[in-house]
Parts: structure tokens; C-alpha cells; sequence
């Protein structure tokens, strides 16, 4: 019987690890999409759309530094300019923090570079991000 106790416990325990696991890949996965939708949307707008304009941000400006949440007010534009609010609620009830940094000219005249960034805060791993780069426009 005891044999057979600490097996179920163990097996339990597993159970729960990959939920745990389960979980995490999910607000990853929404997080990662939502940044490929917003990313979507950008290289899909024209060059003098107001979602591409430098407002004099340097590309990482907002980003978290260490120990530090994001800094959305930092940079030349936010979620709240396609969904309404920032933080964005995923589908998963995760909130997301959507913000991004464009560069005139870089780099390469014609063109703009749009760094991304999203960022959430999982209770049980601490502060996500997904940050992607591209340039829009120019010879691209």
C-alpha cells in the first residue's frame, strides 16, 4: 500500500507540473501571436500611416532594464492606438503590454526599422516578452 501511495502522489505531481507547463506555453503562444498580428499590421501599412511615425524614440526606448517593469510612455507608440487599451487582454485572460519604436531613414533612406515589443507578467515565471525587429519600406 505504500508502494502504491507514493506512486499515485508522484504521478499527481506530474500531472499538476504539466499543467503548470500547459499554461505557461499558452500566454506564451498568445503572446507571440499578438506581437505577429501587430507586427502584421505595421508592414501592411503605407510608410506615412501615424502607426509608423518616429517620434524621436530611440528603438529600445520603454524596454524593461533589470529589475524594472516596460515603460510604455517611453516610446513612439502603443497598444492603445490599434486595440483601444494597453494593456491588450489576450485570449487567455493574460494581459499584454504592446508597444513599439520606429526609425526614419534606418537603414537605409525611404525605409523605417519598427523594434516590438509585448510584454506580460507570469505570476509563477515573472516578466515575459516577445521583442521583434523588421524594416518596412526602402529596397524591402
Amino acid at each position: 500500500m505504500v508502494i502504491l501511495t507514493i506512486g499515485l502522489l508522484a504521478v499527481g505531481l506530474m500531472q499538476i507540473g504539466a499543467m503548470k507547463g500547459n499554461t505557461t506555453a499558452l500566454t506564451r503562444a498568445d503572446g507571440v501571436a499578438m506581437a505577429q498580428s501587430v507586427m502584421d499590421t505595421l508592414i501592411s501599412s503605407s510608410l506615412d500611416n501615424a502607426l509608423l511615425t518616429d517620434n524621436g524614440s530611440v528603438l529600445d526606448a520603454g524596454a524593461a532594464t533589470a529589475g524594472s517593469p516596460p515603460v510604455p510612455g517611453n516610446a513612439d507608440h502603443a497598444g492603445g492606438e490599434l486595440f483601444g487599451a494597453n494593456p491588450v487582454q489576450g485570449v487567455n485572460g493574460m494581459n499584454y503590454t504592446v508597444f513599439w519604436n520606429v526609425a526614419d531613414d534606418t537603414p537605409i533612406n525611404d525605409a523605417k526599422t519598427v523594434r516590438l515589443f509585448v510584454y506580460w507578467d507570469d505570476q509563477r515565471f515573472g516578466l515575459n516578452r516577445v521583442v521583434s525587429t523588421t524594416v518596412v519600406g526602402g529596397l524591402y
